[in-house]
Order: structure tokens, then sequence, then C-alpha cells
């Protein structure tokens, strides 16, 4: 009886997690249809835990009530979002725009050059007939011109309609987020209870150490991360400012967005920001350049060790493989998320190891002790 227990402890988990990579594999409609159904508990979740962390700053800064430290924290950050759609976005937005009615303007020029060449090197006769066939055309054109429209009709009110849907996804998601930070001890209390009612009390106590070192480890870098890609993102605009880089607004925040993702993000930031300068002005295009190369040692030598931490306890190899993962299997999602999920599989990974070899007696057996061990023998 007690060998089927133990079997059915074993197996159990083990089909249980093939049959979700089964799922994952074969039918992954199934799991974005239950992402898009879950999705406000996630944002909300998401919300919570960055939030928690500015809350108990609070508490121990100013000695308040956690009840207390929680309205503050949802008032700074109602602050910093509406200071955010009032001054920096419309200034972004109009960037956008500029740079879109500039590449449309230069194509047109160059088109027009270009057509104004071809004919005055043609003669009339050739001209007449192109004109023909242009009136030919006449009617097509119009029957795409009234498609184009509907297209445009259609895609707007759909876009109307989703804005309308995430604005009430956001505003659920908040206040989703509120209870969360309210009721934060109940439901840990709760989460506790639940798995000690079933898991044996050793696995228990494994998966509080594990969930303990997660919220350590994904905290501490998400939190850092955000203020230092936020404040990549404002000596950007205020140097491309100040070296009248165009569109410093924009520049300087697709720059600090991008600077979320380890390694890659400051590259794929810089493509367009070079590219969209180069368009204008090849001199301002290296002044960005430069700007970007020397915030980018700045950021990597001063900003983001003093913020995020000297070292994620993890060789460049694995923070690389970690963000090429991650963003194949998330996206850019997944690309954030890759470094601390690795760090945190290598922590389980490495207490688990200690704990074998500290029943073996074998404490002193560490990895620079192997490294000086000649094999070939």
């Amino acid at each position: 009886m007690n060998n089927t227990k133990n079997l059915c402890k074993t197996v159990l988990p083990i089909i249980l997690v093939s049959l979700f990579g089964l799922l994952v594999i074969f039918r992954p409609e199934v799991i974005v249809f239950l992402l898009n159904v879950s999705k406000p508990l996630i944002i909300s979740f998401a919300i919570a835990y960055l939030l928690d962390s500015l809350v108990r700053a609070l508490i121990k800064k100013f000695k308040i009530r956690r009840i207390q430290a929680i309205l503050l924290s949802c008032i700074l950050l109602i602050g910093i979002i509406s200071l955010i759609i009032s001054v920096l976005i419309p200034k972004v937005i109009d960037n956008a725009n500029a740079v879109v009615n500039f590449v449309i303007n230069s194509s047109k020029e160059d088109f027009n050059s270009m057509l104004e060449e071809v004919i005055g090197k043609i003669d009339n006769e050739y001209l007449i007939e192109m004109a023909n066939d242009a009136l030919k055309l006449s009617e097509d054109i119009k029957v795409k011109i009234n498609e184009l429209i509907k297209f445009i009709s259609n895609f707007l009110l759909n876009s109307v309609t989703t804005i309308g849907s995430s604005i009430l996804t956001i505003v659920t998601s908040f206040i989703l987020a509120l209870y969360m930070l309210i009721e934060k001890e109940d439901l840990i209390a709760r989460a506790k209870r639940l798995v000690y009612a079933f898991f044996p009390e050793r696995k228990s106590e494994f998966v509080f150490e594990t969930a303990t070192n997660a919220n350590r480890i994904f905290k501490s870098y998400l939190v850092g991360k955000l203020i230092d890609s936020l404040i990549v993102g404002v000596i950007s605009i205020i140097v491309f400012s100040i070296f009248k880089v165009p569109y410093a607004p924009l520049m300087g925040s697709i720059i600090g967005i991008f600077n979320l993702i380890p390694y890659f993000g400051p590259i794929i930031g810089a493509v367009p920001v070079v590219v969209v300068c180069f368009i204008i002005s090849p001199s301002k295009a290296l002044t960005a350049l430069i700007i970007i190369i020397i915030i980018g040692q700045l950021d990597g030598n001063f900003i983001d060790p003093k913020i995020v931490g000297n070292n994620v306890g993890v060789s460049p190899f694995w923070v690389v493989s970690a963000v090429i993962v991650g963003g194949s299997m998330l996206g850019p999602v997944g690309m954030i998320l890759g470094v601390p999920s690795v760090v945190l599989i290598k922590t389980i990974i490495e207490d688990t190891i200690k704990a074998r070899l500290r029943e073996k007696n074998m404490e002193n057996f560490q990895l620079e002790n192997i490294k000086n061990i000649d094999i070939k023998k």
C-alpha cells in the first residue's frame, strides 16, 4: 500500500508536467486563451508586486500604517502616470508624427523630382498614351479607394473598441491590485495553508524557500531595472535636447524602454534612433551614436551596478542564453524575465547540491576544488 502511495506521489507530478508540456506544444491556442482570460489577474498581480516594494519602503521610512502606505503609493503611481500622459506622451506622439511626415514629404519630393525627369525625356505622343491608360484605370482606382476607406473605418472602429477594452482592463487590474496589497498577509497565509494541506512538510518548506528566493530575486532585479531604465531614459532625453538631437523626447524614450532588455536592449534601441537621425542629418546621427555609447558606458559601469547589483550571479553566457530563450518564448517580456528566471533556477540547483553534499558530509567539496582535479588520472 505504501509502495503504491509513494509511486503515485512520484509519477503523478511527472504525468501532470508531461500533459502540460503536450498542451503547450500541440494546443498552444488553449494556453493563449487561458492567458487572455486571466490577463486582468496577471496585470493586477504585476502592479501589486511592483508597488509592494514602494509600500514597504514608505512604511519603513515614515513609520505609517500599511493602508496609509498603500493609498500613498497609489496616489504616487496615478500622479506619475498622469504626468507621463500629459507631458511626455504628447511630445512623443508629436515627434513620431513629425518623423513620419518628414519621411513622407522627403519621399514625395524625391518621387516628384524623378517624375519630372522622366516626363522631360519622353515625347508628347507617348505621354498622351499614358494618360489614356491612366483614365482606363480610374474606375479600378475608385474601387480600391472605397475599399481603403472601408478598411480605415473598420480599423478605427476596432482601435476604439480595443482602447476601450484596454482601459477597462487596466482599471479593473488596478482595483484588483489594490485589494491584493490590502489583503497581502491573508492571501499569503491561505497559500501556505493550501500547500501544507496537499504536500508533506519537507516539500512544503522547499516550496516556501523557493518562493522566498523567487520573490527576492525577481523583486530586486525588476524594480532595480525599472529604476535604472527610467534614469537612462531621462538622461538620454536631457542630453539629446542639449545637443539638439532631433525628436529628443521620442529618441530618449526609446533608449530608456529598450534598456530594460539586458545586453541586446541598448543595441536594439540605438538602431531606430541612429537611423532616424541619419535620415535627417548624418552629423546628428553621429552625435546621437556617441551620446548613446557614452550613456551606455555610464549605465554599465556606474548606474546599473549601483541600482540592480554588481553581479546577477550567473555568467554572461547564461544571461545571453536567458534573453534569447525568453524572447523566443514570450517576446520582449520573456527577454526581461529571462535573467531573473535563470538566477532562480541556478539558486535552486545550488541549494539542492549543497543539501545533498551536506548529507554525504562533503560540504568542502566546492567547485574550486573540482576544477583542480585532473580527471585524466
